[in-house]
């Protein structure tokens, strides 16, 4: 979704809790955020698994835009949205985002292999 996302409450976001990566930069967010509730979604369908997955009144973002949408309300992250929610950045963070969560996606199944 390459869309501008704008504010409101009731937001669940799906993060892999077997990561140390994802653990560890969802513990900050939670650490800062309120009107967020963060789910494990190591046990669940591998859709959940492989890249970052929020909602916000039934509506689904994933990846770059699920970040927009934690940072936004997120104290101390708020001010990256001013820059980073417009289409061009939400590309190229994709761009980057992609690559990186299919290398922790690919851990992830080598930790539930290893297991």
């Amino acid at each position: 979704m390459t869309s501008k996302i704008k504010d409101n409450n009731s937001i669940d976001v799906y993060y892999n809790d077997t990561c140390p990566i994802c653990k560890r930069e969802i513990g900050i967010y939670k650490s800062r955020s309120t009107g967020i509730c963060y789910k494990d979604s190591s046990s669940m369908d591998d859709k959940y698994n492989r890249r970052m997955y929020a909602y916000k009144n039934g509506q689904e973002f994933v990846g770059a835009s699920a970040f927009i949408l934690i940072w936004k309300n997120t104290h101390g992250f708020k001010w990256l949205t001013y820059f980073l929610n417009n289409k061009f950045c939400i590309y190229v963070m994709n761009l980057i985002y992609e690559p990186l969560a299919y290398f922790l996606y690919k851990m992830h199944l080598r930790r539930k292999k290893i297991k």
